[in-house]
C-alpha cells in the first residue's frame, strides 16, 4: 500500500513539476517580454513563496490538515508542492489576468482547493481535518489574496502605499521569522526560549523605528516604494533623509544586534557582514548610477552633504521649508517664537496673511517640493529643522497610528478666544 501511494504521489507531482517548468519557459523565454508584467509576477511570486510556508506551518499547528508525502521537512511542506503551489497562486493567475478580476480569481482558487485537497487525501499525500476549509480560507485571505493585489498595484502603478507596505511585510517575514527558523532547523538557536525579551524588543525598535518613518517619506513625498526596482519619482531630502542618506539600509544592517543577543546566537551577526557587503559590493554602485541618472545635480549636492552610515545632529542640507502660523492666535504665537528662538536650520517662519491661498484654517508647513502639512504634520515638520532629537520627536508625530490620535486632541481644543481666529478669509 505504502509502495502504490508514493507511486502515485511521484508520477502526480513528476507531471505537475514538468507543466509547470514548460509553462515557465515558455512565458520567460520569449522574444518579448513584457518588464511590467515580470516585475508585477515577481512580487506576487516573492509574497507567496514567503508567506505560504508560514501559513502552512500555522495551519498544521492548528491542527487543520498534514502532509503526509515523502519528502517532508521542517515547515511541513514537501519541496516540489510548495513549488508547483507557489507557482499555481503567483506566476499562474498574474500572467492570465494581469491583477484583474480578483474576487472571482480568489473563489475558484477555494472551489479547486475545495476539489482536489479531497483527491489528494486519497491518494496519500495529505491527511484532512474536519475543520481544514477554515485553514483554506486562512489562505486564501493571508496569502493569495495581499500577493494577488501587489501584482495589482506594481502592474497598474497604483497604491504605493500598499505596495510598500507588502515590501516591509515580506522583508520582517524573511528576517524575523524565516532567518530563526532556518537556524532552529539546524540546532544553532532555540527560537522557544525565554529571553531578554523587554530589552532586546525596545532595542530592535529603535533601530528599525528610522527606516520605518523613511519607507512612509519615500511613499508620500517620493511617490514610490523602498524597492530599488520600484523606485520613487521625487528625491526625498527631508526627514529621515536630511539626517542620512540611507536609513533603511543602516536599520537593516544593525537590527541584527538584538537579533543576535536575544536569540543568544552570534550566527546572527552575519546578517550585518552580509548586509555591508551588499551595500558596499552591490547597492552603491548600482543606486549611485541610478539616482545620478534621475535626479542629475541635486542628487550629487544630496550625496555630498549627507553621509551613509550616521546620523547628523543638525540638518545642514535640510531643503527650505515655510511654516505659516496665525499671529492673533495667542497658541500660535507662541509656537511661532519658540521656532524663532530655536536655531531651526531652513526654517522660514510666515505670517498667516502671506499665506498663497485663500484660507488658511491651521498651522501650514510647506516644503521644498510644495507639498503642504497642516496642523500636528506641520509641528513635526518643523521640529526636522531643529536636530536629530527634536527631529525623533516629530518622526513619531508623523507615525500613522499616532499622529490621528494626536491630531484629534488638538481638534478638540480651542485656539484663542474662539474656533475661528486661526482662519484667515
Amino acid at each position: 500500500m505504502h509502495t502504490l501511494i508514493s507511486t502515485h504521489y511521484t508520477t502526480i507531482v513528476s507531471f505537475a513539476l514538468a507543466t509547470v517548468f514548460v509553462f515557465l519557459g515558455v512565458i520567460f523565454l520569449g522574444k518579448k517580454q513584457d518588464s511590467k508584467l515580470n516585475w508585477a509576477i515577481f512580487y506576487s511570486f516573492l509574497y507567496v513563496a514567503v508567506t505560504l510556508p508560514i501559513a502552512n506551518y500555522l495551519c498544521i499547528k492548528f491542527d487543520f490538515w498534514q502532509f503526509s508525502a515523502e519528502g517532508l521537512n521542517s515547515v511541513q511542506l514537501p519541496y516540489d508542492l510548495y513549488f508547483i503551489w507557489t507557482i499555481l497562486w503567483s506566476v499562474i493567475p498574474v500572467f492570465f489576468f494581469k491583477g484583474r478580476y480578483i474576487l472571482p480569481i480568489a473563489i475558484f482558487s477555494f472551489w479547486l482547493d475545495v476539489l482536489m485537497m479531497p483527491q489528494l487525501e486519497k491518494i496519500g499525500i495529505l491527511t484532512l481535518n474536519d475543520n481544514w476549509m477554515v485553514g483554506e480560507l486562512i489562505l486564501i485571505i493571508f496569502v493569495l489574496l495581499p500577493s494577488y493585489f501587489w501584482a495589482f498595484c506594481s502592474y497598474h502603478n497604483k497604491n504605493h502605499g500598499v505596495r510598500a507596505l507588502l515590501q516591509v511585510l515580506v522583508m520582517g517575514c524573511i528576517f524575523l521569522v524565516g532567518l530563526p527558523f532556518i537556524l532552529e532547523i539546524y540546532g544553532l538557536i532555540d527560537p522557544f526560549k525565554l529571553h531578554s525579551a523587554p530589552f532586546t524588543l525596545q532595542f530592535l525598535i529603535i533601530i528599525v523605528f528610522p527606516s520605518l518613518i523613511a519607507v512612509w517619506d519615500l511613499v508620500k513625498k517620493g511617490n514610490g516604494t523602498p524597492f530599488p526596482y520600484d523606485p520613487t519619482e521625487n528625491l526625498v531630502q527631508t526627514g529621515v533623509y536630511a539626517y542620512i542618506r540611507n536609513p533603511i539600509q543602516w536599520s537593516f544592517t544593525f537590527m541584527f544586534i538584538p537579533l543576535s543577543i536575544y536569540y543568544e546566537s552570534f550566527y546572527l551577526l552575519l546578517g550585518s557582514v552580509i548586509s555591508v557587503a551588499y551595500a558596499f559590493g552591490v547597492s552603491d554602485h548600482q543606486e549611485y548610477a541610478d539616482m545620478q541618472l534621475r535626479f542629475g545635480e541635486d542628487w550629487k549636492n544630496y550625496k555630498s552633504n549627507v553621509p551613509k552610515w550616521r546620523f547628523l545632529w543638525k540638518p545642514k542640507a535640510i531643503p527650505v521649508g515655510k511654516i505659516y502660523f496665525d499671529a492673533n492666535c495667542n497658541q500660535c504665537s507662541q509656537l511661532s517664537k519658540w521656532f524663532s528662538s530655536s536655531k531651526a536650520i531652513n526654517l522660514n517662519i510666515e505670517s498667516s496673511s502671506d499665506f498663497p491661498k485663500k484660507t488658511i484654517l491651521q498651522a501650514t508647513y510647506i516644503d521644498h517640493n510644495g507639498l503642504e502639512y497642516k496642523s500636528v504634520n506641520a509641528i513635526a515638520c518643523c521640529l526636522e529643522h531643529i536636530n536629530l532629537a527634536y527631529a525623533t520627536l516629530g518622526w513619531f508625530m508623523r507615525l500613522p497610528i499616532i499622529n490621528p490620535i494626536l491630531q484629534m486632541i488638538i481638534d478638540t481644543m480651542e485656539f484663542g478666544e474662539n474656533n475661528e481666529n486661526c482662519e484667515v478669509e
